[in-house]
């Protein structure tokens, strides 16, 4: 079970079981949602990759379907952990929201390149550093690649700068999210200039 405080890479939830309060095999995690308001990076939805089902929510799909990710609100999620994912309710009568007005984390934000204000490629996202905050899970920053931070010493300047501007208590390779100015169409701009 995570604790108040613990980290966790993103990547490690992808793909964890999802069972339903009555111990039911219901899909897997796919994906997890947040508000479009950076400065409260909090994660309010959970997306399962459903098993087969020919219902969700309220609606009786016209057949069966296996490939299917639907968008669960974090009050129905009872608990997390690197091996399961339990929601509140039983399957199929989870209430569902929309992705709409939402940023995904990997469709949004993993793997894709980072800039800098000027447009400046910094990295990709290699991963999605999670922090438990209570009863819920919250952005703290973006990792990028240890061999590529290697292989870079303008990189490794760069990771300075922005950790020593954020304070960041995290790894090196870890740019703090309060650095994040905002998520665009294929790119992640950071709050900080690459010096050249």
């Amino acid at each position: 079970m995570l604790d108040d405080g613990d980290l966790i890479n993103f990547s490690d939830l992808v793909k964890t079981r999802v069972e339903d309060a009555d111990g039911r095999h219901v899909g897997h995690v796919q994906d997890m949602a947040l508000g479009l308001d950076l400065s409260s990076p909090f994660i309010d939805a959970l997306g399962i990759h459903m098993l087969w089902t020919d219902r969700v929510g309220g609606i009786t799909l016209v057949r069966r379907v296996e490939d299917l990710v639907a968008l669960v609100g974090w009050t129905h999620v009872a608990s997390v952990d690197e091996d399961l994912v339990t929601v509140r309710g039983r399957h199929p009568d989870f209430p569902l929201l929309s992705a709409e007005g939402k940023l995904l984390v990997r469709r949004d934000i993993l793997n894709k390149q980072m800039v800098d204000l000027t447009g400046n490629r910094v990295q990709r996202v290699d991963d999605v550093l999670l922090v438990v905050d209570g009863e819920r899970l919250k952005i703290a920053g973006l990792d990028v690649s240890k061999s590529l931070l290697l292989a870079s010493s303008t990189l490794r300047h760069y990771l300075a700068d922005v950790r020593r501007k954020y304070a960041s208590v995290y790894d090196p390779e870890v740019i703090p999210w309060d650095a994040v100015r905002s998520i665009e169409e294929g790119a992640v701009v950071i709050n900080q200039h690459v010096r050249r």
